[in-house]
């Protein structure tokens, strides 16, 4: 008996092994399809509307998003008979947009962002909350500029409110991870 229940243990492990292949698949790019994307064009200027994979991708951090998934090479091959020396592209839904302005050889001189009504980031929030107990946030904007793919100048304006009172305040994200101490309160 034994070796029955054995056997057949062993039959079905072996049925079940097999019937799990491993499949490899293959990098997959996604560069710029001019028929596929919502574009908008302007003289020099170019919009697209930005498909996200998840929400928030785009606003998380829209430089990486742009590198990841828009091929500027690809872009200027096709509009190269144009005679265009800057590409002024900008990358919107519905939370705001960035605008990226490339040379003729597809590097990224300068770019602009704003977005409306985003999660802050973990620092802002808890520095808001910090120095403003008692207050709700009503809206929230993010601006930041920058040469080539560094952010130089960013700021958070932010209207809060408490009862009929209300307040407007700008952040700095980077004064306040500098100046963010630990306690133990």
């Amino acid at each position: 008996m034994k070796t029955l229940i054995f056997s057949l243990v062993l039959v079905f492990a072996a049925t079940f092994a097999q019937a799990q292949e491993i499949t490899q698949l293959e990098e997959a790019k996604v560069g710029f399809a001019p028929l596929e994307a919502d574009i908008f064009e302007d003289d020099d200027s170019f919009t697209y509307t930005v498909n996200e994979a998840y929400s928030g991708e785009f606003v998380d951090d829209p430089i990486a998003f742009m590198k990841a998934n828009f091929d500027i090479q690809s872009f200027i091959e096709i509009y190269e008979d144009r005679g265009f020396d800057r590409y002024h592209i900008t990358f919107q839904n519905g939370k705001g947009y960035l605008k990226a302005e490339f040379d003729d050889d597809g590097e990224v001189v300068k770019t602009y962002q704003k977005f409306t009504d985003i999660v802050l980031p973990l620092d802002v929030r808890r520095e808001l909350y910090n120095s403003n107990k008692g207050w709700t946030m009503v809206s929230n904007k993010y601006i930041a500029s920058g040469r080539g793919e560094l952010i130089e100048n960013e700021t958070y304006k932010i209207k809060l409110e408490n009862g009929k009172s209300k307040r407007n305040i700008k952040l700095d994200p980077r004064s306040v991870a500098r100046t963010s101490v630990a306690s133990n309160n």
